[in-house]
């Protein structure tokens, strides 16, 4: 007897990118499963940064992102060299959203909407294929989808069960998250303070608190022996020492810059972290993943054909992008020599970060940059 599929798409993991996903898809009538192992609300390691076009993504399935804290530019600070601002332009703001809420607000989201059924807590153990469709192991049993979307995060089990997945690469870097008390802190911009060895992020995730995040390799993070509180407290100290982190819950997450060798095939889809993670520094992580959600629900809603290879040519243009901006970051932060000379660069040309921003965005393309641009973020 032929197997006949149980529905349209099976997508593992419900963080931004599988919830957005089956949102979009269930709103155009195709059917789909949603399975996390996780129950919400949860937490999360991450950068929480939502860009102006990741912003849009959400409004489009009925998010009110306007609720969400404003984040209106990005600053680089040297300490004793100074600091240099960029703006989203035309009236573009980005958002800071915590995890633990955003996360639960799209699974949410997905759950209830027509078309999509949603099953968290549920454990997935195993992928196949049958007689032309994918099978989902978890669990309660097995589901059949016509195609199987892996937006499992960094260590996709999806792109280990495909044979897709590979290892990070060096040099390996990490980070150490927390979220600190900041009454009425009125802060609309991250802050990337530039310290030897690691670099220092803040942004604002609520009216009265911030993220903080500490990033770099294992040996710029901790001395030997050092544990991962005392390490995160000092950096902290360091770089905001009007900041109190006594009771913050510290979290790891790395290492970071995976690509797995295919991100889609045989009716296997990678999307969002799953697909490739670069570095926390540049704050596109969630953004890029909602994009891709949005493009490959275009692709399965659509109904057309070999949506493998549109989606992977779509999605390699983006990861060029994204890793030219992230070599960029890692540039300007990676040796404080470095970083001072394109902070002097920048203090008097600083329409070159505003540009580096929209092209972070995916709104402005690489090529606009003129070579004053390029000069002006080499430092010279």
């Amino acid at each position: 007897m032929k197997f006949v599929a149980d529905t349209e798409v099976v997508i593992v993991g419900a963080g931004p990118a599988g919830s957005a996903l089956a949102t979009m898809l269930g709103m155009r009538g195709v059917g789909t499963v949603l399975l996390d192992s996780a129950t919400f609300p949860r937490d999360k390691a991450c950068g929480e940064g939502l860009m102006p076009s990741g912003a849009q993504v959400l409004r489009g399935i009925g998010i009110d992102v306007e609720a969400l804290p404003a984040i209106r530019g990005v600053t680089y600070r040297v300490p004793q060299a100074g600091s240099v601002g960029g703006e989203f332009t035309d009236g573009k703001v980005a958002r800071g959203a915590r995890r633990l809420v955003l996360d639960a607000q799209l699974a949410e989201r997905a759950r209830s909407t027509p078309n999509v059924d949603a099953r968290f807590g549920c454990e997935v153990s195993g992928l196949e294929r049958r007689d032309g469709h994918r099978i989902v192991r978890y669990a309660g049993g097995e589901i059949g989808g016509k195609f199987v979307v892996g937006a499992d995060g960094l260590h996709s089990r999806v792109a280990r069960w495909t044979g897709w997945a590979r290892p990070p690469r060096r040099p390996h870097r990490y980070a150490f998250t927390g979220h600190v008390t900041a009454p009425a802190h009125r802060v609309q911009s991250v802050l990337v303070t530039i310290l030897d060895g690691c670099e220092v992020y803040t942004a604002p995730t609520a009216a009265d608190e911030l993220l903080v995040a500490v990033l770099g390799t294992k040996a710029g993070l901790r001395r030997e022996g050092e544990p991962a509180a005392e390490a995160y407290t000092r950096h902290v100290a360091e770089a905001h020492p009007e900041l109190s982190v006594e009771g913050v819950d510290v979290r790891g997450a790395g290492p970071f810059w995976v690509r797995p060798a295919r991100v889609a095939g045989d009716r296997v889809f990678l999307l969002g972290d799953a697909a490739g993670f670069l570095d926390p520094l540049t704050g596109d992580g969630m953004s890029d993943a909602l994009a891709g959600a949005a493009r490959l629900a275009d692709l399965l809603a659509s109904g057309v054909e070999a949506p493998e290879r549109a989606y992977a040519r779509w999605e390699a243009a983006q990861w060029r992008r994204r890793a030219l901006v992230a070599r960029l970051a890692r540039l300007l932060t990676g040796s404080s020599a470095v970083a001072r000379r394109a902070l002097l660069r920048l203090q008097k040309r600083p329409v070159t970060l505003n540009r580096l921003l929209e092209v972070n965005d995916g709104t402005r393309s690489l090529w606009s940059l003129s070579p004053r641009d390029w000069a002006t973020l080499a430092g010279v």
